[in-house]
């Protein structure tokens, strides 16, 4: 039947196996709606507000209907921000020595 392999979940992947490495460079929270033009670019939306590519659309659609009045675009929970860059494999390695 061929080789058996044990499914590991991405998180426990060897380094030497990773393609991309990222660095943090802030983490903070703010309201939702307080996300600008130039972040929701950022996130692949390139409507801010009016059509089926409005970040508050997209935002909604990765919610469950009955969670929309909780965590919702007009709930306007406090989210975390979390902005990083890629960089280098050599960079990444310099940074754990």
């Amino acid at each position: 039947m061929g080789l058996y392999f044990k499914w590991r979940p991405s998180i426990h992947m060897p380094r030497k196996a990773a393609r991309i490495f990222l660095r943090v460079t802030d983490v903070r929270v703010e309201r939702l709606q307080g996300i600008t033009f130039k972040q929701a670019l950022k996130e692949g939306c390139n409507d801010y507000s009016s059509t089926a590519l409005g970040f508050f659309y997209v935002w909604d659609s990765t919610l469950k209907p009955k969670d929309r009045a909780l965590y919702g675009w007009e709930a306007n929970p406090w989210v975390w921000v979390i902005e990083f860059e890629r960089v280098s494999r050599e960079e990444a390695e310099n940074v754990r020595q």
